[in-house]
């Protein structure tokens, strides 16, 4: 039993203060300036202790308090986490924590570190209230291959303050002259997935330099893939197995419908890539928030009346911002599979979207096999429904579309999401069904 010994240290005021050292304390005390080969001993002598206590008292450890008063006897217990099933394998807390939330510790320069390049850098410090400009601090920065990393000194030892991990999306800023004449010196921006390196130096060969190094490392990494992109080719490899199929959209809810927001886009976007964008008087922030914000947008499409004009604008997003077209397409397919109601009134929203992008934007080759796949899969799964007809028609118009000329009026789009009345000579209102290949006359 581990025993806890009670010192009393004066105090002024001729107060008495207890404090408690435990056993186990004085042993790492020990260990850590003490003889080293003592080490592995006191660490078998505690093992087997551990394992006694842990056999006398059934996984309980307990201690006693001693002082004037009569001895305390204390036993502690490890909780665990509690089961639901009993096939399942209770882990203690610790070994959960120690397996989640690993151990980080600062790195620090190394005399055999082979960077592909290094030197001193200034890097952009926001101010606070009193100093809202920016001021720039000194430190060293070494790029590897793996990252771009900022040491608080050169020496041998120094501190790594942050660390940037350099991907096929990452991407890197060409110093501009605007920079330079509000500032004095020529910036090299870097954006990574959360952070944004802006480094400035006062020679421009030198913010060349780096700009080239960067982009080399940047290009040597391998390809990116989303899990999207991953389940696409899991999807295309079985799409003779109806089966397979099945269970590849049963397992993975990344490709059915989804009611609460997406954090990410569907398909790897650079990062920092069109940020603070003007376009045809629009204005946009990076890719991959534009490509956020549209997957609001469209799940506002449930609970509109009139969605025209919010389909329009989502039109007007692509067309501003081609590289978004696959992403769009990508967000409807995974709308329309698997809704909580199949055909009603907001799942056919995303079905009336799907079929005003195909009038105007060809997807990629590997993102139209895609949508074929599901559009073959709804044919089969609900043939003759509302949702099986306007799969039919974006097939029909796929083939048609050459590519982005104009967004759709509203008029079109009213006309092309669906059936309208239409006031018959006899005066009796029918119900007609529009497309887009139809033309109304006047008579």
């Amino acid at each position: 039993r581990r025993r806890l010994l009670l010192l009393r240290m004066p105090f002024p005021g001729g107060l008495w203060r207890r404090l408690l050292c435990c056993r186990r304390g004085f042993t790492l005390l020990r260990r850590g300036y003490g003889e080293a080969g003592d080490e592995a001993e006191e660490e078998e002598e505690d093992d087997d202790d551990d394992e006694a206590e842990a056999e006398e008292e059934g996984g309980e450890e307990a201690f006693e308090l001693r002082g004037q008063a009569p001895a305390l006897q204390v036993s502690l217990t490890q909780p665990y986490w509690a089961s639901n099933s009993s096939s399942e394998r209770s882990l203690a807390v610790a070994e959960e924590m120690c397996s989640l939330i690993p151990e980080k510790k600062c790195r620090q320069v190394q005399e055999d570190l082979d960077p592909i390049m290094k030197g001193w850098l200034q890097r952009e410090v926001r101010g606070g209230r009193k100093a809202p400009w920016w001021r720039p601090r000194k430190y060293w920065f070494v790029l590897t291959q793996e990252s771009l990393d900022c040491y608080s000194g050169c020496e041998v030892g120094a501190q790594c303050l942050g660390s940037l991990v350099l991907t096929s999306l990452c991407s890197v800023l060409w110093p501009d002259k605007q920079t330079y004449k509000e500032t004095g010196y020529w910036g090299v921006t870097v954006f990574g997935r959360k952070h944004c390196y802006r480094l400035y130096t006062e020679h421009l060969n030198e913010a060349v330099h780096w700009v080239c190094a960067l982009q080399k490392v940047i290009i040597s990494q391998a390809p990116v893939q989303t899990p999207t992109q991953l389940f696409m080719s899991d999807l295309e490899k079985n799409q003779g197995s109806h089966e397979v199929l099945d269970q590849i959209y049963h397992n993975n809810p990344i490709l059915r419908y989804t009611a609460g927001p997406i954090y990410a886009p569907l398909l790897p976007f650079p990062y920092g890539v069109g940020e603070s964008a003007e376009v045809n008087g629009h204005s946009y922030a990076t890719l991959r928030d534009e490509a956020v914000k549209l997957f609001h947008s469209l799940q506002q499409l449930e609970g509109v009346r009139e969605p025209t004009r919010l389909m329009q604008g989502v039109l007007q997003t692509c067309l501003d911002l081609p590289p978004l077209v696959d992403e769009i397409y990508c967000q409807l397919v995974k709308q329309t599979t698997e809704p909580p109601a199949p055909g009603a009134p907001a799942d056919l929203r995303y079905w009336q979207l799907l079929a005003c992008m195909s009038c105007t934007f060809q997807p990629s080759p590997s993102i139209q096999g895609y949508l074929q796949l599901h559009l073959q899969r709804t044919e089969n799964r609900f043939p003759g429904s509302e949702m099986a007809r306007y799969g039919r028609f974006v097939q029909e118009a796929l083939c048609k579309t050459q590519g982005p000329e104009r967004v759709l009026s509203l008029e079109e789009i009213a006309r092309l999401i669906g059936p309208q009345e239409v006031a018959c000579p006899s005066k009796v209102t029918c119900h007609v069904a529009v497309a887009s290949h139809m033309a109304a006359q006047e008579r």
